[in-house]
Formats: structure tokens, C-alpha cells, sequence
């Protein structure tokens, strides 16, 4: 039997496109911020103790985390995906035809957003990027994780059957690599060759209330455990289907859920805060 899971957290609600500062403890939302100048956020990440930095599709944003007041944004692009500050002070931007010829791009903003470096190459979908910490870009590129070179030349590419949409890859210390499956509805960790070491928080290994549908994003947590957010479709009146966010152990068994259905309706983006 799971329990409630106990987190505090940013929410992006892709269903009715609003961005919330919850307690799932007691159900509290401290804010919640109305993302329609803001639209198709899917990225979080966050800055300092005070302010988080959110993507999306004209660029970005940053937030204060307490209050939910938009401090600044960059709006210039259309089709942007994700974001991502570097520690000297650059920011990522990743998304398709950003620079008007068609392709995926990652373009280097430097401190004053000025536009210092851009990356292209062929294709026509990206999701969420991340880079590692051998200096390589991680892009989902659909049915498979594209790992590539600053000026995203390929370095190598890996994936299994259930990905489409994959969302997030994530490099971790070990030289493994954790990746949400989208529609696949489930996680997959690489080893540090590119090979299946694990699969896990498929529908058939979890109770049916929980109703995988789209695992998008996620955040590997200090003591091991795992939160996935579990996405039930676009528009606003999905939030009875399944269970919203998912919280698994360092083993990778689910150990928690929580669901708001009353207030959000599809779960994209978490940043846990505590």
C-alpha cells in the first residue's frame, strides 16, 4: 500500500496552463499563476533560494518562488523547449527552428540575454535538453535520446521500443542515464554504454488507479527516491483519470502518489523544493 506523498513543489498544469506552488501534504496552494502569457511552459529549474527559471514556447521567464511573481522574462521565439542556466551565468535555449532554418537549435544567451553561440542540426521535434557533465548535450528527440556535441554533432544515440514523446534524460554522477518515456508510460535507466540496466513503473507492475499514461517530467531526489509526474492529456478535465504524481524508492518501487483533481487537471512540470 503507497502513501500520500509529502513534497513541496512547483506544478506546471499543462491541461489548464497554470503554474502552482503546492504542499501536497495538506493539499495547499500557495499560488497559482495563470500561464497564458506564458504558453506550453514545460521547463523548471531552479535558480537560488529565491527564484526558479521556467521555459517556455517564446523562451523564459524567472520566477520568485514564494510569492509566484514573474521577475523578468525573454520572450522572442516561437517552438522553445527547454531552458537551462548554466553556473557562468549563459542560459540554454533549445527548440525548433529558433533561428529560422528549420532544424533543432540550442542557442547561448550570455548574462544580458544577448545571443553569443547558436547550434543546429536536422530534425523537427525536441523535448526537454540536459547537459552532462562531460560538457554533452542530452536532447529527446522523440523515439530516442540524442547525446550530442555542444555544436550538436552526434555523439551517440539510444533508446528502447515504448519511447514516443520520451520527455527528460537525465546524466547522473555513476555515468547512467535515467529517462522518462512519454506516451511509453515508462522509466528507463541506461547504463554508462548506452544499454537497459532497468525499466520500471510500467502499468502492469502498479496498482490500476494509478493509470500510467505519459511520463513526463521528473526529479531524482537526496535520499534515492524518485518523483514522476503522470500526465492524463491535454485540456482541462483530466484530473480524475490517474493518479498525478508518483513517488518511487531508491529499489524503484512506487512508494507514494498524490493527485489534485479538483485543481489541476494534467501534470507536466514538478521542481521540488524541500
Amino acid at each position: 500500500m503507497t502513501e500520500t506523498i509529502s513534497r513541496r513543489l512547483l506544478a506546471i498544469d499543462e491541461g489548464r496552463q497554470q503554474l502552482s506552488l503546492v504542499d501536497t501534504a495538506t493539499d495547499t496552494f500557495h499560488w497559482t499563476l495563470d500561464l497564458s502569457p506564458y504558453p506550453l511552459a514545460r521547463d523548471l529549474q531552479r535558480l537560488d533560494a529565491a527564484r526558479a527559471l521556467v521555459g517556455f514556447d517564446r523562451g523564459f521567464f524567472e520566477l520568485d518562488i514564494e510569492s509566484g511573481r514573474v521577475l523578468d522574462a525573454c520572450a522572442r521565439w516561437t517552438d522553445v523547449t527547454a531552458v537551462h542556466r548554466r553556473p557562468d551565468g549563459h542560459t540554454l535555449v533549445t527548440g525548433w527552428n529558433l533561428d529560422g532554418t528549420g532544424g533543432v537549435n540550442v542557442l547561448t544567451l550570455d548574462r544580458e540575454w544577448n545571443v553569443v553561440a547558436s547550434a543546429r542540426r536536422d530534425g523537427d521535434y525536441v523535448r526537454l535538453m540536459r547537459p552532462t557533465r562531460d560538457g554533452t548535450y542530452l536532447l529527446c528527440t522523440n523515439d530516442h535520446i540524442l547525446e550530442t556535441a555542444p555544436d550538436l554533432t552526434e555523439r551517440r544515440r539510444f533508446g528502447v521500443s515504448e519511447f514516443e514523446h520520451a520527455w527528460k534524460a537525465e546524466r547522473n554522477a555513476d555515468g547512467t542515464t535515467l529517462v522518462s518515456g512519454g506516451y511509453g508510460a515508462v522509466m528507463v535507466l541506461f547504463d554508462a554504454a548506452g544499454n537497459v540496466r532497468q525499466r520500471f513503473g510500467a502499468a502492469a507492475d502498479l496498482p490500476a488507479e494509478v493509470a500510467p499514461f505519459f511520463y513526463a517530467s521528473f526529479q531524482q531526489l537526496g535520499n534515492g527516491h524518485l518523483l514522476v509526474a503522470n500526465w492524463q492529456g491535454h485540456g482541462p478535465d483530466n484530473g480524475h483519470k490517474g493518479r498525478q504524481l508518483l513517488e518511487f524508492d531508491a529499489q524503484r518501487r512506487l512508494a507514494g502518489t498524490w493527485s489534485a483533481p479538483e485543481r489541476i487537471s494534467s501534470l507536466q512540470g514538478i521542481l521540488v523544493l524541500d
